[in-house]
């Protein structure tokens, strides 16, 4: 009998599959699955360039600029690699990534082949500039050729059920593709060690960003909102953890704001949950997001946020409760809550408790399951004798 096949596809391999799915390919090799993955090599110099639970890794160059002929080039690549394999399933993410698998399967003659798409946050949303219409036209036309969405917050399930309309293409909503909320939980308290790693006296307050440097990630503005909040006085450091195209930008707006002595930029890191420990505060000034794991993630470490009020952050965030929200342009907002929960202890605890309790929901081990559920209603999924994530 012929290994069962599963392709995953994304824009990008490092930065996407690795860092959010590879429990996903796990679960389906922990089945007996021959796991193929589609996206561009972005692995760096020194790096393994392996897929872990990855039979088969197709190096294809998507662009995530709709227009670009690398898209074209994707396109014809994929119809060959879906019509040379029998795939049960085929589960695609990041939106341009996932609109060529889904023409490209439509052509294929896929015999049978189930097509699912996560959206991790659609790019029309309330709010959002009057271009997004368009990206909603593409993914209303793309639902035809789509077995099931896969939604993340319930404005984007509420848009997902009025795009369904009239096609096969079934809505589902689960608590994202998951964050390690057990484990950030029972992380050990390395907080002196991680803050002399850093170079932070123990007495200062440190607020912490985690996120991709981009514009849409907003750090420009966390930036201006900290040097606002430490001009008040105070032993205050900014920890920003990752790395992006807006990285130097950053660099020289800290040296113009004359913090670029208490603003650590740290790199891309692999122990943030050990980072976190180091952190009072986790700032959130995102113009956009699906969910939001990073947030999560923090509020899993017992952090309260200073966060922008936007869809996604609002599926777990209540201001007041284990949060202080603002719109994501609101420097002085943001400004004035990281100085009120330097000031206010009892207020950081309170906040920081219930962040555990709103973080548990969103655990990885939750997300699977809720995926799993999901899974079989497309293929035929034997169960293995034993599985570990």
């Amino acid at each position: 009998m012929p290994e069962k096949k599963i392709l995953f596809a994304a824009t990008v391999a490092k930065k996407h599959i690795c860092q959010f799915h590879l429990q996903y390919l796990k679960w389906f090799a922990d089945r007996g699955y021959e796991v193929h993955v589609c996206a561009a090599d972005d692995f760096e110099e020194g790096d393994d360039h392996v897929v872990p639970y990855c039979s088969r890794f197709f190096n294809i160059p998507f662009s995530r600029s709709p227009f670009s002929p690398k898209n074209a080039d994707a396109y014809r690549r994929l119809r060959k690699i879906i019509n040379e394999n029998s795939y049960e399933l085929i589960c695609c993410h990041t939106p341009v990534a996932a609109a060529v698998v889904r023409l490209a399967a439509a052509r294929s003659g896929r015999n049978g082949t189930k097509v699912l798409y996560t959206a991790h946050g659609f790019h029309f949303f309330k709010g959002a500039p009057a271009v997004s219409i368009i990206y909603k036209l593409a993914e209303t036309f793309l639902c035809r050729f789509t077995d099931g969405i896969i939604t993340v917050n319930h404005e984007d399930l509420a848009a997902a059920v009025k795009m369904c309309r009239g096609t096969k293409c079934r809505p589902y909503l689960i608590h994202g593709i998951g964050a390690a909320v057990e484990d950030i939980i029972n992380t050990p308290d390395v907080r002196s060690v991680m803050r002399r790693q850093l170079g932070i006296p123990e007495g200062a307050f440190a607020v912490m960003t985690t996120s991709e440097i981009n514009r849409n990630k907003n750090i420009t503005s966390g930036i201006r909102a900290f040097a606002a909040a430490a001009e008040k006085g105070g032993d205050m450091y900014y920890i920003i953890c990752g790395s992006g195209d807006m990285l130097e930008q950053c660099r020289e707006l800290a040296l113009e704001l004359g913090v670029s002595d208490r603003v650590i930029f740290t790199g891309y890191r692999h122990d943030v949950p050990q980072l976190l420990r180091a952190a009072d505060v986790f700032l959130f000034p995102s113009y956009r997001e699906g969910l939001g794991i990073a947030a999560v993630e923090a509020m899993a470490a017992g952090l309260p946020l200073v966060a922008s009020d936007i869809r996604g952050v609002r599926e777990y965030a209540v201001s007041g409760e284990n949060s202080l929200l603002y719109a994501p342009d609101d420097i002085q907002g943001f400004a004035d809550a990281i100085s009120l929960l330097e000031r206010d202890d009892e207020l950081r605890r309170r906040l920081g408790e219930n962040a555990v309790k709103a973080a548990l929901p969103f655990d990885i081990h939750n997300s699977v399951e809720e995926m799993a559920e999901i899974y079989r209603q497309f293929a035929d999924i034997p169960e293995p004798e034993r599985v570990t994530l």
